[in-house]
C-alpha cells in the first residue's frame, strides 16, 4: 500500500492523477487538516509534522509514502529521507513532489545533476508559484541550477492561498488572490516566462483562475501527472512495493474533523472523497 501525504487536501490532485496512472494501486491518503496550513511554519514545526504523519503511514501498512505537500517536500524530505529513514525504516521509502517536476523540466534526473550542466535544454524563464515557505527554501531553483544554467527561475509566494483554497472561500477571494500573485510575479520577470510551476498541490484545484490571469501562450506544467509517471518508473524498479489487487483500493484519513472539510471534488477519483478521522 502506498501512503500519500498533504497538510490538508491539496494532495488529491496528486491522488487523482496517481490512481489513474496505477490503478491496480492501494493508496491511503492522510490529510493533516487539523493543522494545516504548513505553508508559514516554522522549518522545524514542518519536519516534525511531516515525520509524525509519515509514521502514521508507515504504521498503517504503507511501505511507500508520497509526501503530496510541496512544503513538506521541499523542506522535510532530505531531512526524513538521509536522518531519519534509514535508522528507523531502513525498509520504507518516502518520495516528494517537486523531484519529478524538476527533472521533467530540465530532462535531467538527479544521480546526473552534480556532474552535467549546460545541456541544451529549451530554457528561458520559469514562474514557480509556492507558499512562502516552500519560496524561502529557494529549493526549486537550488534544485534547477544544479542540472542547467539555461533556466531563470522566478519565485512568487503567495501567502494565504492555499488556506484560502482549503477553507473554500468565495471563489472571487480566491480569483482576485491569484490576480495579484500572477501580476507580482510577471513584473519580476525580465522575459516573458515560458512556462509556470503550480508548486503547491492546492493549487491545480483553480489551475483555471491561474490561465484566466496568465498571459497567452504560457504552458502550465501539469505537478500531478508528472509525479504519477515519476512513480510508475519507480515502482517498475521497486516491485515489492506494489500492489497485486486487480482493483486498487483508496481510503482517506483526517487528523481533522471530517465533517468539517469540504468535500472536494477531485476529477479522477475513483470514488467519492469521504474521510475517516485519525
Amino acid at each position: 500500500m502506498i501512503g500519500v501525504f498533504d497538510s490538508g487536501s491539496g494532495g488529491l490532485t496528486i491522488l487523482a492523477a496517481l490512481q489513474k496512472q496505477l490503478p491496480n494501486e492501494d493508496f491511503l491518503y492522510l490529510g493533516d487538516h487539523a493543522r494545516t496550513p504548513y505553508g508559514e511554519r516554522a522549518e522545524e514545526e514542518i519536519i516534525a509534522m511531516s515525520k509524525e504523519m509519515v509514521e502514521v503511514l508507515f504504521d498503517k501498512g504503507c511501505s511507500l509514502v508520497i509526501l503530496a505537500c510541496n512544503t513538506a517536500s521541499t523542506i522535510a524530505l532530505r531531512e526524513l529521507q538521509e536522518n531519519w529513514l534509514p535508522h528507523t525504516h531502513p525498509d520504507k521509502r518516502i518520495l516528494g513532489v517537486h523531484i519529478p517536476v524538476v527533472e521533467a523540466l530540465t530532462g535531467l534526473t538527479w544521480d546526473r545533476a552534480a556532474t552535467t550542466k549546460n545541456l541544451d535544454h529549451k530554457g528561458g524563464t520559469v514562474v514557480v508559484f509556492a507558499t512562502s515557505k516552500t519560496v524561502a527554501s529557494g529549493t526549486y531553483s537550488r534544485q534547477v541550477n544544479l542540472r542547467t544554467a539555461n533556466y531563470t527561475i522566478v519565485e512568487q509566494a503567495c501567502p494565504h492561498l492555499a488556506q484560502t483554497i482549503e477553507n473554500d472561500k468565495n471563489r472571487d477571494n480566491i480569483d482576485s488572490l491569484v490576480k495579484a500573485y500572477v501580476d507580482e510575479a510577471i513584473e519580476k520577470c525580465a522575459n516573458m516566462p515560458n512556462a509556470v510551476i503550480l508548486g503547491c498541490t492546492h493549487y491545480p484545484l483553480v489551475e483555471d483562475l491561474f490561465k484566466k490571469h496568465l498571459p497567452a501562450g504560457i504552458e502550465i506544467l501539469n505537478q500531478p501527472l508528472i509525479v504519477a509517471r515519476a512513480l510508475q518508473v519507480y515502482l517498475a524498479k521497486h516491485k515489492n512495493m506494489t500492489s497485486t489487487n486487480p482493483n486498487g483500493k483508496l481510503v482517506f484519513l483526517t487528523t481533522g474533523t471530517p465533517n468539517e472539510i469540504h468535500p472536494f471534488k477531485v476529477h479522477g477519483l475513483s470514488q467519492p472523497v469521504q474521510f475517516q478521522k485519525l
